[in-house]
């Protein structure tokens, strides 16, 4: 289990911020556990709005709050809006191959 001193989130993830579900105006805090509550799936590339866990503002998705500069994840992913605090993300086909591009040209160094 992931639970450690400081953590925010769910099981799943370390984050500072709720997702609002655009299918059904709902805050979780990811995907995983709004599939597991819900009887339809969440697209995480229609996430347009999140909820900060310190000051509770819904604004757009981006890395940290524009309300009170609360750091919703140490790593964001603009494209399918993923929070986390593990910076070692590759979860999409774009950051994946950005990742894999980055990895292939710091090995050749």
């Amino acid at each position: 289990e992931r639970r450690e001193q400081g953590w925010r989130g769910c099981e799943h993830y370390d984050r500072g911020c709720l997702l609002k579900a655009p299918c059904c105006d709902k805050l979780y805090t990811c995907r995983l556990c709004h599939d597991n509550n819900e009887d339809h799936q969440l697209d995480g590339f229609k996430v347009k709005e999140v909820q900060c866990i310190n000051c509770e503002k819904i604004q757009h998705a981006q890395q940290t709050c524009e309300e009170c500069s609360t750091l919703f994840g140490e790593y964001y992913c603009s494209i399918c809006h993923l929070f986390d605090q593990d910076k070692k993300q590759y979860h999409c086909e774009t950051v994946e191959f950005v990742g894999l591009v980055q990895r292939k040209i710091f090995s050749i160094v």
